[in-house]
């Protein structure tokens, strides 16, 4: 009997007090609203933080459709009565401007307030931007408050007048935009009451994002005004060598007539035609000769460098004797090449083929190589000339065992106006255009560019021309 007392009053004890199941559901019920509130507010900040992440990464926006959205993505999601944005802009880096500015829906507004605030600039150079401190919070219920703040760049009080009496703000939270550590922005955020622990929180977080998305506006615009001036630039280039294109040409064709009655002129008188010459006179003669000779390709090679460029440039092929031309040319050099001590070795090929080709052309290249190698072998030094008639085709190589070109500058050599450093050094009257023009004719009439060279040892010009179908070439010579 004594035991089922004591159970009977163990049961009783265990029945829950009315008292305390309250104060337990209460409690329960209270940590849930906390929760809730605090999961409520975590996702409006995601919403917000999506929203500017969003902003981000859309590159169509300008800096006020940017601001305008960020507010407006911070009021929708936010009990707060006023949100605005103020940054640097492309044109003025010395004031902030207004670039957003949006009121809560659920206010009622007869005063054009974003008029006012875009009539207000904060400057860089003002006491709270440049001070350490990132925030500030203006009570516009107290006067002197929102006069200690000295924020914008004139008198604000008829701004902050307005917030107050009409929108009902009692304080405004500002607080900076940095990026990269340096200020972009500030943000402004009315609110009816006293922002708490929660409201800073909130802000300041997204001040963050914001002032990136800022930033990369800034940066986008600035890239594009760069362009915009590179273009012009690029565009006044375009005239001034158009206009330089004309000039050379016009001049380039006054200069041809007289140089051609010179070196016309000049061979009669080699010839004989006017009398007989001694070797004095003939060396100097035949020195004057080759000068002018070398002015006409020169003129060919700017004329034609014009013609390129205006599209008129034309191959007129014509039945063409290699061999004829290279011992035409090397005969022109000869006198030229005992002047500077300089042995050329060619063996004329027997009944070698004719080729339809540009002869005028492809003798302007010819003696381009010759010449080079001539200018650029030493005294005592060797150019060997071969012509080879292929299987397939015609292969013509200029070697010379000069200076070379180094291997850096060898890339680049048959672009126009190029020239090794050596051969700058060593020919600073050169133009860089002859392997320029060279490579465009012959490729302009179906052949392939040969070179190789070796600084210190020498260097193989050349060019191949196939019958039908390419010509087996050695690799290390070859130049497409």
């Amino acid at each position: 009997m004594q035991t089922s007392a004591q159970n009977t009053t163990t049961k009783a004890t265990n029945v829950a007090n009315p008292e305390q199941l309250k104060e337990n559901f209460e409690r329960i019920a209270q940590q849930m609203y906390t929760q809730n509130v605090a999961l409520a507010q975590t996702n409006r900040t995601l919403s917000i933080l999506r929203a500017i992440d969003l902003l981000i990464l859309d590159s169509s926006k300008n800096l006020k459709q940017l601001g305008q959205e960020i507010s407006k993505a911070v009021i929708e999601a936010s009990p707060y009565i006023v949100v605005s944005i103020f940054s640097l802009d492309h044109h003025k880096d010395t004031t902030l401007s207004m670039q957003g500015f949006t009121v809560n829906s659920s206010v009622p507004v007869s005063t054009d307030i974003s008029l006012q605030l875009a009539q207000l600039h904060i400057p860089t150079r003002g006491d709270w931007v440049e001070s350490a401190k990132r925030n500030a919070v203006i009570d516009l219920s107290d006067q002197s408050s929102s006069q200690q703040l000295s924020l914008f760049e004139g008198n604000a009080q008829l701004l902050y007048s307005t917030l107050h009496n009409e929108l009902h703000i009692h304080h405004v939270y500002v607080t900076k935009l940095e990026t990269r550590n340096k200020l972009t922005g500030v943000m402004m955020v009315g609110l009816s009451e006293t922002p708490n622990i929660d409201d800073i929180e909130l802000i300041e977080r997204l001040a963050e994002p914001t002032g990136i998305a800022i930033d990369n506006r800034l940066l986008f615009e600035e890239n594009r005004k760069v362009v915009l001036q590179l273009q012009q630039m690029n565009d006044k280039l375009k005239e001034i060598d158009a206009t330089k294109d004309e000039f050379i040409s016009m001049a380039s064709h006054q200069l041809r007539t007289p140089l051609t009655s010179m070196k016309g002129y000049v061979s009669m008188v080699l010839d004989g035609d006017v009398g007989e010459i001694n070797d004095q006179q003939r060396t100097m003669l035949q020195q004057a000769f080759d000068s002018s000779q070398r002015m006409v390709y020169l003129i060919s090679d700017l004329l034609n460098v014009s013609r390129l460029r205006t599209g008129k440039f034309t191959i007129a092929n014509s039945p063409t004797n290699l061999a004829d031309i290279v011992e035409s040319e090397l005969e022109q050099l000869q006198a030229s090449a005992d002047a500077r001590g300089v042995k050329f070795v060619f063996h004329k090929p027997d009944a070698f083929p004719t080729l339809q080709l540009d002869e005028t052309k492809v003798r302007q290249v010819i003696m381009n190589f010759l010449d080079n190698a001539l200018y650029y072998t030493p005294a005592n030094g060797r150019v060997t000339v071969e012509l080879s008639n292929r299987d397939n085709g015609v292969v013509f190589t200029v070697t010379d065992s000069g200076l070379g070109v180094p291997k850096k500058d060898q890339p680049y050599l048959f672009t126009k106006f190029y020239r090794a450093q050596n051969a700058r050094k060593m020919r600073p009257d050169g133009t860089g255009l002859g392997l320029y023009m060279a490579r465009k004719i012959i490729i302009a009439q179906g052949g392939t560019i040969l070179f190789n060279s070796q600084e210190g040892v020498g260097s193989t010009f050349g060019f191949a021309f196939p019958y039908q179908s390419t010509i087996n070439i050695p690799a290390q010579l070859a130049r497409k």
